[in-house]
C-alpha cells in the first residue's frame, strides 16, 4: 500500500504478524523503482518484517523528467535520511546496486539498526576495475552522460547487464518497468565518484554479491566488506538483480537469519501477539 513521507512515495508491505521493532527500508538502484522489491517485500513481510520500499524522486511525479534533470546524489541521500528518521525505531536499511551507495552515505549519519548492501557498487575509496559489460555501456551512453540528460537503458543492454541471470522469458516484463534515470546519478555511477567515510558507519553491515554479476565485480565487494569490517556472502548462481532472479528466496532467508542472529532481542517486539502493524 502507498505511504507518503513528506513528498516521498513509499510502498509499504506490513506483516500480518509483526515480530520486529525495526522497519526494513528497501532502496532500489538506477533505472528502477520500488516495484523491483515486490517479491522480496512479500517474503520479508511473511517473516514478520514491516517493509518500506522507497521511490527515489523522478519515479512518481507528473513531470518526472523535469525532476530528473535536477536530481543530485545529495538530494537522494537527504530523502533517504528523512525516511530513516520517520521510522518508529532505528530501521534496517537494504540498498541495491547504486542504491547501496546512497544507503551507505545515509548510514554515515547513524540511526540504523543494520545496513545490508545487495550487489552494491563499490565507492571510489577502493580500487576496482569496471567489468567489461560496464565499460561497454559507458562507451555507448557516453554522449548522454556527457550532457547529463535523463535516459533509459535499451532493453538489450539492460538484459545483458542487470538481468543477465534472470530467465529470458521474464526479462521483457521487468524491462517494461525500467524508468529514465538522472544523468547526474548515472554519471556518478559510471565514474565511481562517490566516496564513503567508512569509520562513520557504526552499525552491523552485511554485503551480498553474486559471482555471475555482470555489473559489479564480486571481488571489489569482498574487498569493501573487509575495509568496513562487514560480513560478506557471495552466491555462485546469482547476478546483479538478485531479488528478481529465480531462487532468491534463499537469500531472503539468509538475510533474515543474519539479522536475528546479529541483532538478537534488541529488534524483537516485546509481545508480538498484542502488537498491531507498525505505523
Amino acid at each position: 500500500m502507498e505511504r507518503w513521507i513528506g513528498d516521498l512515495l513509499v510502498d509499504a508491505s506490513p506483516p500480518e504478524k509483526p515480530k520486529f521493532k525495526s522497519v526494513l527500508v528497501l532502496l532500489h538502484g538506477l533505472w528502477s523503482d520500488s516495484s523491483c522489491w515486490q517479491p522480496w517485500a512479500t517474503h520479508f513481510a511473511n517473516l514478520g518484517w514491516d517493509c518500506w520500499a522507497v521511490n527515489l524522486r523522478g519515479r512518481f511525479e507528473p513531470r518526472a523528467l523535469d525532476v530528473l534533470r535536477q536530481l543530485t546524489f545529495g538530494q537522494c541521500v537527504e530523502d533517504l535520511r528523512r525516511v530513516i528518521r520517520a521510522a518508529p525505531s532505528p530501521p534496517v536499511l537494504l540498498g541495491h546496486s547504486f542504491g547501496g551507495l546512497i544507503a551507505q552515505k545515509a548510514a554515515e549519519e547513524g540511526g540504523l539498526s543494520a545496513l545490508i548492501l545487495l550487489s552494491s557498487v563499490p565507492p571510489g575509496d577502493i580500487r576496482a576495475d569496471a567489468t567489461r559489460t560496464l565499460r561497454l555501456l559507458r562507451l555507448k551512453y557516453l554522449p548522454l552522460l556527457w550532457f547529463g540528460r535523463p535516459f533509459r537503458l535499451e532493453e538489450k543492454d539492460f538484459g545483458r547487464s542487470w538481468l543477465a541471470s534472470v530467465p529470458a522469458h521474464l526479462r521483457a516484463e521487468i524491462h517494461r518497468r525500467v524508468v529514465p534515470e538522472s544523468g547526474r546519478l548515472a554519471r556518478a555511477f559510471f565514474r565511481r565518484s562517490v566516496r564513503i567515510e567508512s569509520r562513520r558507519i557504526a552499525c552491523p553491515v552485511l554485503i551480498i554479491g553474486g559471482n555471475a554479476d555482470q555489473v559489479v565485480d564480486v571481488g571489489a565487494q569482498r574487498a569493501w566488506a573487509q575495509r568496513l569490517g562487514a560480513d560478506f556472502q557471495a552466491y555462485p548462481q546469482h547476478g546483479h538483480a538478485i531479488m528478481q532472479e529465480e531462487g532468491s528466496e534463499r537469500v531472503v532467508r539468509d538475510i533474515h537469519r543474519w539479522l536475528v542472529q546479529k541483532l538478537g532481542e534488541t529488534i524483537l517486539l516485546a509481545d508480538p501477539s498484542r502488537s498491531g502493524s507498525s505505523p
